[in-house]
């Protein structure tokens, strides 16, 4: 991967984590003295030797006593969506802890139109119907009874659909003869009436007021204070827009940047975004621009939807139904940008959860010619959450990079064994079968799809356990050391940064996490409860567990 170098911001200077348990795979060390400079680790040393082994005639070390709690290297988000989680944050909160029945959704619609000026837009996020109390999606008429003077637009948690009211669509241009849109499809009842569900491309066309860059700074904010909440130090933004490029590199160059950067730019339109390929292989810019703060990783592509909304791209359709789900673009374009992005030096993350779409990007993959580069620059699946056990044999053949949503079982797993049976159940996200091939496999949240706290994506792995205590499989479980692993050594490896994240390690990071008990002596279910007491970035503390820093 090819690195072209900025300046990087100035580190923290010579520091000493004393008496510190330090994470060293499947265990923590017994205390120890961690020296840091310059950002980076410089040395491990025996407790108690770590300040005479840095005091030197030029500087004296400042001293962070750790007092024997364990300390482990920062979290590494192979895939979410910061600014977007930012957003949300500031907008109406639809999430199951918020709304638990279609009336608690029109009880919060109809509270926010009254705080709101008549006709102005109300926006949302977060809803899963498979945790309403209904047992059904809100439809247009629920939002109509809430908010019949207002444009209102919620978003399913999965951010592949949305639900817009009448005067939404009609704002919108929107009425009963509508066309679906390639890729995207205006749901309909039985009678052929427009129920106000908008799935996929056809999102773009709801006319919805776009967030301006205040907003967004000041969501990403916010963003950034729930990242080290979580002991995430860095994050990998799988759509970042022109507007997020621009955000990211202000605060990079006034020092605002909390949580180290590797954003994904969105390759070719989708979903009213804009596509900027062409225009990053014309201006030469590759993977690996930047510095230790921001560094571009790629392109990203998005091939079908989601399993919980039903528009991820299968083979066979969702159980009881003749539903396939939607993919989002032909092949033959895939191809093209593929073969674009490859010759230009961009990387690839490819947005594929159902088994046909893994299906088309290997396609896709193999028919551009580009096989030989491909293998080299470790090009990933995202979510990969279906596979199938020869497609697993060609990624694993082609050395691609199984991003996987793992945070899904937890946070989204109950409304996957009625769409998908217990056949498929058996494969879904597939740890331990990733791992027997050799397939490095990142976790990650995909939030605000799901939480972003990293001990949600772990609990699923090694219990395959939903949020309502169902198990969806053990064939697949694996141990508490793998799957810290997934948020460490394997998303820096995906992120070419093996050398330097993802461990405790001289010339590493110093990103930090520290934990007032041993991870490894919990019972799984009180890993969901573990949170870290404080966070360092480069050396600095960025994050106390009583109040930000």
């Amino acid at each position: 991967m090819n690195t072209q170098s900025l300046p990087t911001p100035l580190k923290g200077g010579l520091r000493v984590f004393s008496n510190a348990r330090v994470l060293a795979g499947d265990h923590f060390t017994g205390p120890c003295d961690v020296i840091t400079a310059q950002g980076r680790v410089r040395a491990i040393v025996p407790a108690g030797t770590g300040l005479a082994e840095a005091t030197s005639p030029l500087e004296q070390p400042a001293v962070t006593d750790v007092d024997g709690q364990y300390l482990m290297p920062g979290f590494v988000e192979s895939h979410g969506h910061p600014v977007s989680h930012g957003i949300n944050r500031l907008q109406l909160d639809m999430r199951p802890a918020a709304v638990s029945s279609i009336a608690d959704i029109r009880t919060a619609v109809r509270r926010s139109a009254e705080r709101s000026a008549r006709g102005s837009w109300i926006v949302g996020a977060g809803f899963d119907e498979t945790y309403l109390s209904d047992g059904r999606m809100p439809d247009r008429g629920d939002l109509d009874e809430a908010a019949p003077d207002h444009p209102v637009a919620i978003a399913r948690t999965c951010g592949h659909m949305l639900v817009a009211n009448s005067r939404a669509l009609a704002l919108s241009g929107i009425d009963e003869a509508v066309e679906d849109p390639p890729g995207g499809k205006f749901v309909r009842d039985s009678t052929g009436r427009l129920t106000g569900l908008v799935q996929e491309d056809a999102t773009r066309l709801i006319a919805q007021p776009e967030p301006d860059d205040a907003m967004r700074e000041e969501g990403f904010s916010l963003a950034q204070d729930d990242f080290h909440s979580w002991g995430v130090t860095t994050v990998n933004d799988a759509i970042a827009e022109p507007s997020h490029m621009r955000l990211y590199q202000r605060l990079n160059t006034t020092g605002q940047l909390r949580v180290r950067m590797r954003p994904w730019l969105y390759a070719i339109p989708f979903s009213g975004r804009e596509g900027v390929l062409d225009d990053l292989v014309a201006a030469g810019i590759t993977s690996g621009l930047g510095n230790d703060m921001l560094r571009v990783q790629g392109v990203k592509f998005q091939l079908d939807g989601s399993l919980g909304g039903r528009t991820a791209a299968l083979y066979d359709p969702y159980t009881g139904s003749d539903n396939r789900g939607i993919l989002t673009h032909p092949t033959e374009r895939l191809i093209s940008a593929f073969r674009t992005a490859a010759r230009g030096g961009l990387r690839m993350a490819i947005h594929a959860i159902g088994d046909a779409a893994i299906g088309q990007a290997l396609e896709a993959l193999e028919k551009s010619g580009e096989l030989p580069w491909i293998i080299a620059n470790r090009n990933r699946i995202e979510h990969c959450s279906l596979p199938t056990p020869e497609q697993l044999d060609t990624m694993a053949q082609w050395s691609l990079i199984a991003s996987s949503s793992i945070g899904f079982v937890y946070n989204l797993g109950d409304s996957y064994p009625e769409a998908l049976g217990d056949e498929r159940i058996e494969r879904l996200l597939p740890h331990r079968d990733l791992i027997a091939r050799g397939i490095v496999a990142p976790g990650n949240s995909d939030v605000p799809v799901t939480s972003g706290n990293p001990w949600h994506g772990i609990f699923g792995a090694i219990t395959r356990t939903t949020r309502t205590g169902t198990v969806l499989d053990r064939k697949q479980s694996i141990t508490l050391a793998e799957s810290l692993a997934m948020y460490m050594t394997d998303a820096a490896y995906a992120n070419f940064e093996e050398d330097r994240a993802g461990m405790v390690a001289p010339g590493a990071f110093a990103d930090f996490q520290i934990y007032d008990r041993d991870p490894f002596a919990q019972a799984p279910e009180e890993l969901l409860e573990l949170s870290p007491e404080s966070v360092f970035l480069s050396g600095k503390k960025v994050y106390e567990r009583s109040e930000p820093v």
